[in-house]
């Protein structure tokens, strides 16, 4: 197994892990047990797509409607070269091409973090209001025109998650302003996602600062190969200053017009 499909392989475990899996051969569905957001709900090619997927294609927007989810696609675009065409005429569209970068400890490059801004790292012994500050914050930064505030579930899940992956929570002079997160190694990888920063702290370095910070406790925890997805050529070269490079492209596809898929923040 070459590093692209110990990628794909790894999005597929950590989703299982965290997700409801609910097999549709030659997909896999993983739905979020109670937040509709269109990011926490999306299904993976099982692999390369060689027969007709009308019937499963039609068994797949049920599950994701029967459960009030918009049905859209995550994955590696050169291990399922022919599902793109197919799902465009499906009806579905192209919500984001995203560079997938990975970074090593021979390629991690730390930064300073800039003067007035502390990084707080968060496990599953953080208070619950360390944690619906860092829910707050990512949600705000994702979907600011959303009226969202975190819920005891949500919180709980966090710090779940954080059993064996970790966050770090970014502040301004005290003012929640970056978050970050990397999801819990298997194999050596780990993934870095979820790097938002509030508009208002934008273009201060601090989406550098917090990548360095997360990538740091990866490492640090015996991760050998990180890897992030970003749309932007920007948000590329931010990550590239803390050594990661590109290896290839994901898609993500989303069914009719769903406009809040389409923005993803920078990560500042």
């Amino acid at each position: 197994m070459n590093l692209i499909e110990r990628l794909q392989s790894y999005m597929r475990r950590s989703a299982a892990g965290r997700y409801e899996s609910i097999p549709v051969p030659p997909f896999t569905v993983f739905i979020h047990p109670f937040d509709a957001l269109i990011y926490f709900n999306y299904a993976i090619p099982d692999g390369p797509i060689t027969r007709d997927v009308s019937e499963p294609l039609r068994r797949l927007r049920a599950e994701f409607q029967k459960r009030g989810r918009v049905p859209r696609f995550e994955y590696v675009s050169e291990l399922a070269p022919a599902l793109a065409d197919t799902l465009l005429a499906a009806g579905f569209r192209q919500e984001a091409e995203a560079r997938l970068m990975v970074c090593t400890r021979e390629s991690f490059t730390p930064v300073v973090v800039p003067e007035g801004v502390s990084l707080s790292l968060l496990t599953s012994g953080s208070s619950r209001e360390e944690v619906r500050t860092y829910c707050n914050t990512s949600r705000r930064a994702f979907s600011p025109d959303e009226p969202y505030e975190a819920s005891e579930e949500d919180i709980s899940k966090t710090l779940e998650e954080l059993r064996e992956g970790r966050a770090v929570l970014g502040s301004v002079e005290g003012q929640p302003a970056v978050v970050g997160t990397f999801t819990s190694p298997s194999e050596g990888i780990a993934e870095l996602g979820g790097v938002a920063t509030l508009a208002r702290f934008r273009k201060r370095g601090l989406g550098t600062a917090l990548t360095s910070r997360v990538a740091q406790e990866a490492f640090a925890r015996g991760v050998d190969v990180l890897f992030l997805s970003t749309i932007t050529e920007e948000a590329g070269r931010i990550y590239e200053r803390v050594g990661f490079r590109f290896v290839t492209r994901m898609l993500f596809m989303v069914e009719g017009s769903h406009p809040e898929g389409a923005v993803h923040p920078a990560p500042g």
